[in-house]
């Protein structure tokens, strides 16, 4: 069983996952002194600034005074110059620096709402990734990677459209607030993207581990792990991530590839006792 604290933290109910807290245990495969009180004491104090302009329960007004702490105040922005900077998806690091990609950003908000008891949702629109605050009589969407700017439906439209060039049509679906699990998952994969394009081998290991952990079961998950380790010459934790997936589901033909992988490997380690 895995001490991680962010792969102990996804054995909870997702109800009880605190988003900030996943997203500096996270931080640690890279920074393993993290202070995370001072981070948690950096949202706790911007969540109070919002707090004193005291907006009212109006979700134009909330989102107008996060707004005016966040952007204009703090300046936290979009990373246009450096979108492919893996720091951009670190809490720690965008908390530093006042930059980051969509998720990681929308990471804030949602932290401060939740801090204010407000409603700020996170939505995992395709090609990007964007929040709503809610009132009991309307929803408005903003996109903290563009200064915190309002959207409209026909707005994400055109997101889908720029993306995907009309392949995906829009879905009510993408505007219904996400799971924790959801928004660690889509800052995970964006991770996974650039340390693959990068060859960085041993900081996507601590990627797939991560995302094993949130998707147990997700076979690619640990097929890619188990062969990146295999690869590395790490050949009893590539055993051991195969051995514990395949314990934890019952014999299937989509598990074809990793009873095949784990045969190789103990007929390897055979040969080398």
């Amino acid at each position: 069983m895995s001490t991680h604290p962010f792969d102990l933290l996804m054995e909870l109910n997702e109800r009880y996952i605190r988003l900030d807290c996943a997203a500096l245990h996270m931080a640690r495969d890279l920074w393993p002194n993290l202070a995370m009180p001072a981070c948690l004491n950096t949202l706790d104090r911007i969540a109070e600034e919002v707090a004193e302009l005291r907006p009212g329960l109006s979700a134009t007004l909330r989102y107008q005074a996060m707004r005016q702490v966040l952007v204009d105040e703090y300046k936290f922005t979009g990373a246009e110059d450096d979108y492919f900077d893996p720091d951009n998806s670190y809490l720690n690091r965008v908390l530093d620096r006042r930059v980051g990609v969509p998720v990681s950003l929308s990471i804030i908000w949602i932290e401060i709402g939740r801090r204010l008891k407000w409603p700020v949702s996170g939505l995992n629109l395709p090609g990007h990734f964007i929040i709503r605050f809610d009132d009991e009589e309307r929803f408005i969407l903003v996109d903290p990677f563009r200064m915190g700017r309002t959207l409209t439906i026909d707005d994400c439209r055109q997101v889908l459209d720029h993306h995907y060039e009309g392949a995906v049509p829009f879905s009510a679906s993408f505007l219904r607030p996400v799971s924790v699990p959801v928004i660690l998952r889509r800052l995970l994969g964006d991770l996974r993207y650039l340390y693959t394009i990068n060859h960085d081998w041993r900081r996507l290991a601590s990627v797939l581990k991560r995302l094993s952990a949130i998707e147990p079961d997700n076979a690619r998950h640990v097929h890619d792990l188990a062969s990146l380790l295999y690869r590395q010459g790490d050949i009893l934790d590539s055993r051991a991530q195969l051995s514990s997936y395949l314990r934890r589901r019952p014999e299937t033909a989509d598990d074809f590839l990793a009873h095949e992988k784990l045969t190789h490997l103990e007929a390897l380690l055979a040969s080398l006792n």
